[in-house]
Formats: C-alpha cells, structure tokens, sequence
C-alpha cells in the first residue's frame, strides 16, 4: 500500500469519526428542550451584530455555566460572525471554525481521491477546490431561501405590531409578541433583538444588529420609522400599516418580473451549464484528445477565449434578465 492510499484512507478515518462525533453529542444534548433553546439562543448571540459584544460576551459567559460540554466548547472557539450567520440560516448546530476544518477536509479528501483515480494532477486539484467552494455556496443557496421566507413574514410581523400597539401594548412588548407568536425565521431573528434589549441595550443598537443578520431593505425601513418616531414621535401603527402595504406591492410586482423572466433565467442557465458539462465528460471519455486544450499554443488561446466569452455571455444575459425593483 503506497503512500497516498494510507493518507486517503487516513483522512476519510478522522473525517467520519470526527462526523460521529458531532453528531453524536449534538443529539445527544438536544434531548431536551431547555439544552436545544439555550444552544440555539447563544449561537444567535454568538452571530451578533456590531453593538453590545461587551454585554452579550458577559451573558453568553453567565449561561455556559449550565450549559453542556458541546455548547460550552463550541461557543468558545473563536467564530467569524458573518459565516456564523450563514450557518445559522440552515439551522446547522456548527459554528465558523468547526464548518472550515471540515470543509477543508472534505477537500483534502477529494483532492487524495483525485490524484488516486483521475488521470490529471490538475483534476485533482480542480475537485479539491469544487469541494471546498460547494459547502459555502449551498449556505448562500440556503441563505437566500432565508431572506425569501423573511421577507413574505415581514407584512403580517409589521400587521401584528400594528394591532398590539393599538390594543395599547408598548413596542417591545409587540415585538416579543411577534418572537412568540410567528413561526421561523422572522420568530428567531425579531426574538434575538428583543433579548438584546433585556440584555441592556438599547432600541436602536438592537435593530442595526437586526439589520446586520437580516439584510433587507424593508427591514431597514421599519428599523429607520421605529427610531425616528420615538424621537418625533407620530402615529407609529399608521406608519406601520403604510410599511407593509408598500412592502406587500413590492413583492407582488417582484413576483410578476421573475414570472415574465424565467424563460431567459432558464435559458441563461442551459446555456453556461452545457459547454461545462460536455468539457468533463470529454475529459474523462477521450482525456488525450481535449489534452490538446492546453497541451498546444492554439488550444491555450481557444479555451482563454471560450472561458473569456462564457464570462461575457453570463453577464449579458443577468443584464438583460435582471430588473431594478
């Protein structure tokens, strides 16, 4: 056995145990529902935003105490709270650092595997990084899945608190209500700025870290009436009203563009994805006769061309299938 066969085999050994191992304590720490709330709680305060880290580190510190080993550990490696915030819109009970060891080696696991089986060194290098950049990409996929379930809840979270300030209740009890009352995403993200604002800080501090996690135009727009009117003062339930109105026009009319546009979308698709997907399947049927691709002088000039009118055709055909709203 050679030397990269036990490396691979190495490799793929501390990847699945290391899975196991995850998975194995996240289950076995969210049996109960008080661990699974405290857990999802901190990573929300973990993500954060740009206001109130001093009091909120003072918190997390508090809580960890009564939490288990897995929460304990995870919250304590050191975090980048933009990637925090992806992982945190999958619902994925990972936190920064722990998502790139394992995307890195995942990587490093393809890359062996590519250098065993493919033909070409460059092959091997090309699916290690296909590998690593596939993880990030599905969390932007699921990201904006996210902003799209946001943004649909933000009308009737915006009726909601229209109706609790009416029926006379103050504006941080509306907002909780709207954190026990809706369901996910808007229920964890309006409940993490309503906890921000018991921790001490204060309104406007908790909505520029709402709008840093949730990043919505019309979120920001509610974000900028609140603060406005609680320095001027006004009919906030009218404004709020206005808020969602617009908000629901908005979409309706954003709907109606991606209707009339999908045939371009699709076809835009078809279009970039074909030439890729013939250039790997002639690698591995007939490896010699694409090898002339960058083997010959004139082969380096046809692909830097075909790579370079891709890129052109890609951002025509966005320009013509792409509407300001």
């Amino acid at each position: 056995m050679d030397l990269l066969t036990l490396l691979l085999l190495g490799a793929v050994f501390l990847f699945t145990v290391s899975l196991v191992g995850v998975i194995f304590l996240a289950l076995n720490e969210s049996t109960l529902a008080e661990r699974h709330a405290i857990r999802k709680r901190l990573y929300y305060i973990s993500a954060g935003g740009k206001h109130g880290t001093e009091k909120l580190k003072k918190y997390r510190d508090n809580v960890l105490k009564n939490a288990g080993p897995f929460e304990t550990l995870a919250l304590k490696m050191p975090r980048v709270s933009s990637l925090d915030r992806l992982l945190l819109k999958t619902k994925l009970p990972l936190n920064a650092t722990t998502f790139i060891v394992g995307i890195l080696t995942l990587a490093t696991i393809g890359t062996l595997l590519g250098l065993k089986l493919l033909p070409h060194v460059s092959a091997a290098i090309g699916l290690g990084l296909i590998l690593l950049i596939l993880p990030y990409l599905g969390l932007k996929i699921a990201e904006r899945k996210y902003y799209n379930r946001f943004q649909d809840q933000l009308p009737e979270a915006l009726d909601l608190l229209a109706r609790a300030l009416r029926s006379g209740h103050a504006l941080s009890s509306g907002l909780e209500m709207i954190s026990t009352e809706m369901e996910e995403p808007i229920k964890s993200e309006i409940g993490a700025a309503v906890d921000e604002i018991n921790l001490g800080l204060t309104f406007q501090e908790a909505l520029d870290n709402l709008c840093t996690r949730v990043q919505s135009t019309d979120l920001r727009f509610f974000s900028i009436s609140i603060l406005i009117q609680r320095e001027t003062g006004g009919n906030i339930a009218e404004i709020l009203d206005n808020i969602s109105r617009l908000i629901r026009e908005r979409t309706q009319f954003s709907r109606q563009v991606k209707a009339l546009t999908a045939e371009g979308r699709y076809s835009a698709g078809v279009l970039i994805s074909l030439p890729i997907v013939i250039f790997i399947y002639i690698y591995f049927v007939n490896y010699s006769y694409l090898s002339l691709l960058w083997s010959e002088e004139l082969g380096k000039i046809m692909m830097a061309g075909a790579v370079v009118s891709q890129l052109i055709g890609a951002y025509l055909i966005k320009r013509i299938v792409t509407i300001e709203i």
